[in-house]
């Protein structure tokens, strides 16, 4: 049977949380990164780190609980899922504190980015199948009003991803890269989005609208094709909707 490890960010709920169920339901090891634990996760092969991604100076805590897991352990797949985001700001930019923006990039870009450097240069030179995923969004493409600073962020991840997919094709450490949109997903981050009022957040009616309609797909079921995209393999830095799986 394969012995896959996986590093997963943001498992506290929602993807992440729903992703880390699936993977160690097919009998593999996760070690979970989020600030907070989950109640709905209870597994020998789950480890949790609790860590606030913010603190992008200390990331290098999380590889070291990468290697305290790892150790001797005979895996045969190693992979990074980037899931973690942020809601929070939305608005007008000139409407909060530059701190706010400045967390809400360290979680989805910065952290992102200091991770799969880490993750790289642990594993670049085990002969093992290796894979680095980020959660991306069509906000990754479209502007959308008072979601600049989440857009900028899906944006910058998503050409992250891309040029790295290009050093991995041309190089010899042999990590695939693939970014995953897993659509609209009802979860505390669309929650929020629709609890707000108009003049807080032009989008609002937009993520109510979709609610009320039932066009938010269920975590579960968006978890186990995000699983079958991560068993898949895809050319280097390929956008992968979840629709296609």
């Amino acid at each position: 049977m394969a012995n896959r490890f996986y590093l997963i960010t943001g498992t506290s709920r929602g993807i992440g949380e729903a992703l880390a169920k699936k993977i160690l339901e097919e009998g593999h090891t996760v070690l979970g990164v989020a600030r907070s634990q989950s109640d709905e996760i209870e597994s020998g092969n789950y480890y949790h780190l609790s860590f606030d991604l913010t603190e992008t100076s200390r990331i290098n805590a999380i590889m070291e609980k990468v290697d305290e897991i790892v150790g001797d352990q005979d895996f045969d797949f190693v992979c990074l899922v980037n899931n973690a985001s942020a809601t929070e700001p939305v608005g007008p930019i000139g409407n909060f504190p530059a701190t706010d923006i400045e967390s809400h990039i360290k979680i989805g870009l910065v952290a992102p980015m200091l991770l799969t450097s880490l993750f790289i240069q642990r594993f670049k030179n085990e002969p093992i199948r290796k894979k680095v995923a980020f959660m991306s969004s069509g906000a990754a493409f479209t502007p959308m009003e008072d979601e600049s600073v989440y857009c900028t962020s899906k944006a910058g991840l998503h050409m992250f991803a891309q040029s790295v997919g290009l050093e991995q094709k041309n190089g010899e450490s042999g990590f695939e890269i693939v970014s995953v949109s897993p659509g609209m997903v009802d979860t505390s981050m669309q929650k929020t989005a629709r609890s707000k009022n108009r003049d807080e957040f032009a989008m609002a009616d937009f993520f109510r609208q979709a609610f009320e309609a039932g066009r938010l797909q269920d975590p579960t079921q968006v978890a186990e094709k995000i699983y079958t995209i991560l068993e898949n393999r895809y050319e280097q830095g390929k956008y992968v909707s979840v629709s296609e799986v």
